[in-house]
């Protein structure tokens, strides 16, 4: 008697992760590593990939790197998190129920910066992270931890294109796709950042920005000359806002010394172009 074979079983195969977590080395591969770690329990529960995005060589700059990541993924989300950076509890939750909803094209939280940082430190996250403090109605992309849907970018920057958080978000609204704000995803910036504290990297900043500003050079030129004082007060409302007097007075210095950097930066970057300074984002 002949047995009958059975159907054939079905592999299992594991579904594609919704979501991935870049780590954009900016501090080393020990601090990248050290993020991977505190991300690791909750991405384990929620079925998350996380990897870290390496510095290949002196020339590969961090709106390159964010690109990197991107394009590697396997996710059709990704999350991009700079190692200077930890995450409140429950982010992972958060971007699932965001991304729900296919207007949604990037997702922010408000930014925070750790009060145990150095002066020094707390001065430059002021500077780079003060309004994504969470206190106003519209929604911008901090650029130390933002999500985006890759389908998105694709259709708004091309392939050799870096990416700009500023940039992204105006091509996103521009196309009517939506950049939505949630407090689960707050970014706390945690580890001082050595090389973007430097005055000569703020200086290098501020050039690339005012050399990549559109419109009349007169007009451009009046706003870099105003960019030290806006800076500096919008820095110190921050400072303010987040702690005693004794805590922010000793960040004013920097705060001051770091927005005239920009803003002679700008300045340059009006009248001359970005010269060598896009190395300032390595």
């Amino acid at each position: 008697m002949t047995a009958t074979p059975g159907p054939k079983a079905t592999p299992t195969v594991a579904p594609a992760p919704t979501v991935g977590v870049a780590v954009v080395e900016l501090l080393g591969p020990d601090e990248a590593q050290m993020r991977v770690s505190d991300l690791a329990a909750e991405a384990a529960a929620e079925a998350v990939p996380v990897w870290i995005v390496p510095r290949n060589g002196v020339a590969d700059s961090v709106p390159q790197r964010r690109r990197r990541a991107v394009d590697e993924a396997g996710a059709p989300v990704v999350l991009l998190i700079e190692d200077t950076t930890r995450l409140a509890p429950g982010w992972a939750t958060a971007l699932r129920a965001a991304f729900a909803d296919a207007r949604v094209a990037a997702v922010c939280g408000p930014a925070q910066i750790a009060t145990d940082l150095p002066p020094r430190y707390r001065a430059l996250g002021r500077l780079e992270y003060g309004r994504f403090d969470g206190t106003r109605p519209d929604h911008h992309l901090p650029g130390n931890a933002f999500a985006l849907r890759r389908a998105d970018l694709r259709q708004v920057l091309a392939p050799d294109e870096g990416i700009i958080e500023h940039d992204l978000e105006r091509r996103l609204v521009e196309q009517g796709r939506q950049v939505r704000g949630t407090a689960a995803l707050t970014a706390i910036y945690a580890r001082p950042d050595q090389h973007g504290a430097r005055l000569s990297t703020r200086f290098g900043h501020g050039r690339l920005y005012g050399a990549d500003r559109d419109g009349n050079r007169v007009s451009g030129v009046f706003k870099a000359m105003l960019a030290m004082p806006v800076l500096s007060l919008r820095a110190f409302r921050a400072a303010r806002a987040a702690g005693t007097a004794r805590q922010w007075l000793p960040e004013v210095p920097w705060i001051v010394a770091m927005s005239a950097a920009w803003a002679l930066g700008e300045l340059i970057g009006q009248i001359a172009g970005k010269g060598k300074s896009a190395g300032s984002w390595n």
